[in-house]
């Protein structure tokens, strides 16, 4: 098979939807440390999909909550801002992904694996910078692996090939994307995030989440990444479970399999992705 063009994935990546308006409203909103939930509240309003479905959620059996939910500055007293922020961010950025069936790739898989690496990545990169926003590690673990949302919508055989030799070989996924595609979704997933026009912290974790780059960001990602695969929440076709390195060893004091027997409710984590999904 021919490996496609650089012009072929820009011309991919430009029949991309946007990113929509709320969600950029949204961290804007979270990266001010002044932010007024009001605001947020208004920017959530605005938005009748978000509204509908994140009142959907608030009021569903996970949250049990003693009483209904009926506006979103309810579901702000009662969850906190955090909360509310993270699921409305997630509401308007899984818009992005087409509701159509995709051959030879679970949607549903992809996402469940999407929203626990964001609610991980979030609960750890304290332990790598105390400084670090965790709605920054939420955003990016969410969107780390989008690169392959576009691999499987404009290049779905190519993609499903490249699925079918990490299998084969046992190797990382964008390894094998590589030698069909002649990109992997990282770097792809990279072009999509500039032209959502995404922070640049954001980009380039999201371009380098496979490549052994030691910022405080990209650690809790790569970590989150693989507490995801080792607990086997979603799928997004990648069967390799990469080792830690071993500067993120020394940071954690562990080994991968320590540090996760450390965390308590990941499974929680995973139960709120599936409600999540299913709304």
């Amino acid at each position: 098979m021919n490996q496609q063009t650089q012009q072929d994935f820009i011309n991919m990546v430009e029949k991309m939807p946007p990113f929509p308006k709320s969600a950029h409203r949204i961290m804007e909103l979270a990266a001010d440390i002044n932010c007024n939930p009001k605001d947020l509240v208004q920017v959530i309003e605005h938005d009748p999909v978000i509204t509908m479905k994140l009142l959907k959620l608030v009021n569903s059996a996970f949250f049990s909550l003693a009483r209904e939910i009926t506006s979103i500055r309810h579901a702000l007293v009662y969850l906190g801002l955090n909360t509310v922020k993270n699921l409305a961010l997630s509401i308007a950025t899984i818009q992005a992904i087409p509701h159509k069936k995709l051959d030879n790739f679970n949607t549903h898989h992809f996402l469940l694996h999407a929203l626990t690496t964001a609610s991980i990545a979030q609960r750890i990169v304290h332990r790598f910078d105390s400084k670090l926003d965790p709605g920054d590690a939420f955003i990016a673990g969410l969107l780390h692996d989008f690169g392959k949302m576009v691999f499987a919508q404009f290049s779905p055989d190519a993609f499903a090939k490249a699925i079918d030799l990490s299998q084969q070989k046992q190797q990382s996924l964008h390894l094998s994307e590589q030698e069909i595609l002649g990109m992997d979704h990282a770097e792809i997933g990279g072009l999509l995030a500039e032209k959502w026009e995404l922070p640049q912290e954001l980009i380039q974790c999201i371009r380098n989440h496979h490549q052994n780059i030691q910022t405080p960001l990209h650690n809790a990602i790569f970590v989150a990444n693989q507490i995801s695969k080792q607990l086997n929440f979603g799928q997004g076709g990648n069967p390799v479970i990469e080792p830690l390195p071993e500067h993120i060893e020394e940071v954690l004091g562990m080994n991968l399999l320590m540090f996760i027997d450390s965390l308590d409710g990941l499974s929680k984590e995973a139960a709120k992705a599936k409600e999540f999904i299913d709304i």
